[in-house]
């Protein structure tokens, strides 16, 4: 059976027009794998607005355009954005029962209820759930970010 040319250039295009749409599922697919990869240490979702933050020994919130804190600390735009920006490490194991725990709870401009996030220490280590409940393991310098000593 003879093919006319129209015939043929229809099978073209739809062969064309078949390869983009596969290029770019798989595009979209490797896109949102890299970004879950990207927000699996983060403490927040991404594009987050914090309103208040409620630590254990430290309460920050917003009041217009300005920060205040209870007890006052200097630095409290820095804490702000270290929960907005800081990336841990997944932990992979249990933890033991002997580890104390701590809630932290964050208000986001999206949301009516907070984020409860938990601090757990054992000794020297210390682990942070995310907004999705993952566990993550608090290296110092990022323990000392997060958690501000409240003296001036």
């Amino acid at each position: 059976m003879k093919m006319s040319r129209r015939g043929w250039n229809n099978i073209i295009i739809f062969a064309v027009a078949s390869m983009i749409l596969i290029f770019k599922y798989v595009e979209l697919n490797n896109q949102q794998s890299e970004s879950e990869q990207q927000l699996a240490g983060q403490l927040l979702p991404q594009g987050a607005t914090i309103l208040r933050i409620e630590l254990p020994e430290l309460v920050i919130e917003r009041v217009g355009t300005q920060w205040r804190s209870e007890p006052p600390t200097e630095r409290s735009i820095a804490v702000i954005d270290a929960w907005l920006h800081i990336t841990l490490e997944p932990w992979q194991n249990a933890l033991g029962g002997a580890a104390s725990s701590q809630g932290v709870h964050i208000y986001l401009a999206n949301s009516a209820a907070p984020i409860e996030l938990t601090l757990f220490e054992l000794g020297q280590q210390r682990w942070l759930t995310n907004w999705q409940g993952q566990l993550l393991s608090l290296d110092e310098d990022s323990y000392h970010a997060l958690f501000p000593t409240t003296s001036l």
